[in-house]
């Protein structure tokens, strides 16, 4: 320790000049590092800032889609209110009108980084989004109903008390994955883990199982967590009364069959009326977006039955 103290006080009292050189380099390392932190870290903020609103302009257009003017009016809003001037970026639409892209570019002013002759730096962002129905669904509860143009709000039978409306042994209900009462009513309580696509063949679950329905229908019921509950004027997607159900194509049911999805449609729980042979499900026709726990894939020009939404394309 005391010979460094040594050298010190020798470079002081015999090369003050030297120690003005370690002192200026220094400096220049000093800056250099602050050009890193403040600078460039400025840049990735920038680029940050710039990709959330290319996203929230993305997403706001493709609910307009397929009317481009009004996509494109609405991405160069969304653009406005996140700080970035419209004619920064470009908007742009596939031939079908179901994709728009935003991409936008601004220029980012150095401090520090001046000192070596970087004035500043370019920094670019883009995003894709497509709006459409849902070709697959995570969460969808074990009901089938037939294909047929449903009015929003109107009440609609999701299980039958007679087999009349959909065929010998059949009553609505679909078997997911496994067959029986017990795999029916747990998916009917939590809905099915998997994903169940249009064009899928699925197979139904005959008899009127009006024990196991009670059970599930009554779990949803009692699980919604809002105060006051849900209603068709007040409702959560997240909600247990909100059910996905699997809409297939029109057949002839006989006993323990197969139906075809065509798409999916989103409904308000009302409740289970009868008992025994005479048990049957209702609910509400909804027009709303996915639930944000569920898995889904988007096709645009598919199949609308009021459940759809905009999504980011990677």
């Amino acid at each position: 320790m005391k010979g460094i103290k040594s050298v010190l006080r020798r470079l002081l009292r015999e090369d003050k000049g030297s120690v003005l050189v370690l002192v200026a380099a220094a400096l220049v390392v000093m800056l250099g590092f602050a050009a890193l932190v403040v600078d460039i870290g400025g840049v990735a903020l920038a680029k940050g800032r710039l990709q959330n609103a290319c996203d929230a302009a993305a997403l706001a257009a493709a609910q307009e889609l397929p009317t481009i003017t009004a996509a494109r009016q609405r991405a160069m809003e969304y653009l406005g209110y996140n700080n970035v001037d419209p004619a920064e970026a470009v908007i742009s639409f596939d031939p079908d009108g179901t994709k728009v892209i935003v991409a936008a570019a601004q220029h980012v002013n150095f401090t520090f980084a001046r000192l070596f002759s970087l004035t500043g730096s370019l920094v670019e962002a883009e995003a894709a989004a497509t709006y459409g129905g849902v070709r697959s669904m995570s969460g969808v509860v074990p009901f089938g109903i037939p294909d047929q143009t449903f009015v929003y709000n109107q009440e609609y039978k999701l299980k039958a008390a007679s087999h009349d409306e959909y065929g010998p042994g059949n009553f609505g209900a679909l078997a997911l994955e496994f067959r029986g009462a017990a795999n029916y009513r747990n998916n009917l309580k939590h809905g099915y883990h998997g994903m169940v696509s249009v064009g899928d063949w699925v197979s139904t679950e005959p008899g009127n199982m009006s024990g196991p329905t009670e059970d599930g229908v009554n779990y949803r019921l009692n699980s919604c967590p809002h105060t006051p509950k849900c209603t068709l004027e007040s409702y959560s997607p997240d909600c247990p009364r909100v059910m996905i159900v699997p809409v297939f194509d029109p057949t002839e049911l006989a006993g323990r069959d197969e139906v075809q999805i065509v798409g999916f449609a989103a409904f308000l729980l009302k409740g289970v009326a009868g008992s025994g042979n005479q048990c049957e499900v209702t609910g509400y026709f909804l027009e709303m977006v996915p639930p944000e726990d569920s898995r889904f894939v988007l096709a645009p020009g598919e199949g609308d039955y009021g459940l759809r939404a905009a999504k980011l394309l990677q």
